[in-house]
């Protein structure tokens, strides 16, 4: 199926959201945070990346942003379960208004995230809101 970037802080989140994409057939590189995913987009091909949005040394909205410049074909789901600062709902509709094909939230299902995976795969483009 898909090679997939997957950028998480949290190394528990990593397993788990990594056995699901496994579940659907996936091929996935693990990243442990936004600058370390960034660098790993520089050495990988990859469909799609999922980003936590929440994570130290380069947020997801730093990968967003950054990936979306150099590819702007490059599929992207951002998700996250929100910060002492900003809540889930925030960091959601911020992410919405960006060159995202998803955005998810913590905790997500195996079924939610492979059905997100799969229709993000299958955009023609990233969905942009202004």
């Amino acid at each position: 199926m898909a090679r997939i970037l997957l950028i998480d802080d949290d190394p528990q989140v990593r397993t788990v959201l990594k056995g699901f994409l496994q579940i659907g057939g996936h091929r996935v590189i693990e990243a442990e945070n936004g600058r370390q995913g960034q660098r790993r987009l520089l050495d990988e091909q990859v469909d799609l990346v999922i980003t936590d949005i929440v994570m130290p040394e380069s947020d997801g909205f730093e990968v967003i942003m950054s990936s979306a410049r150099k590819d702007s074909s490059l599929k992207i789901i951002a998700i996250t379960g929100g910060s002492p600062n900003l809540t889930q709902q925030t960091l959601l509709t911020i992410a919405q208004r960006m060159p995202v094909s998803k955005v998810l939230a913590k905790p997500v299902t195996c079924e939610v995230l492979l059905t997100a995976v799969q229709d993000a795969l299958a955009a023609t483009a990233p969905q942009q809101l202004l």
